[in-house]
């Protein structure tokens, strides 16, 4: 086969990978079935939508912190909490489902709360 016939074989190939809508990793809700919980803390990893969901990090009056998961990156991006909205050391709500390992400071969250404003990253139904 001519290798300009090979060429035009692997760019119809690559052109066709490229088309097809890419499959993300995604998780639903299961490990947060530990029900709903609300927390306060402060801000020590700011917002990334970075991967299949927003990620951000709290730590509670306890000392404890918390990785929280957002909705995915365009969502979160549309509730209006974008990377840098909220500064580092601001306190923080969050409210969603807890992770079912109480060992586990995780949660899928629903509401992220800073000063006035309100995200809510998956809208009440």
């Amino acid at each position: 086969m001519p290798r300009f016939a090979q060429f035009l074989i692997l760019l119809l190939i690559t052109s066709a990978w490229w088309a097809v809508p890419q499959v993300q990793a995604h998780h639903g809700w299961s490990g947060n079935t530990a029900g709903e919980v609300e927390v306060t803390g402060t801000l020590v990893t700011g917002v990334s939508l970075a991967g299949a969901h927003g990620t951000l990090q709290i730590e509670d009056a306890d000392g404890n912190v918390w990785t929280i998961t957002l909705a995915p990156g365009p969502r979160t991006h549309r509730a209006g909490l974008r990377e840098n909205t909220i500064p580092l050391g601001a306190e923080v709500t969050v409210i969603g489902e807890r992770n079912e390992n109480p060992e586990v400071y995780e949660a899928k969250v629903r509401r992220v709360i800073w000063e006035d404003q309100v995200f809510d990253v998956y809208p009440p139904r």
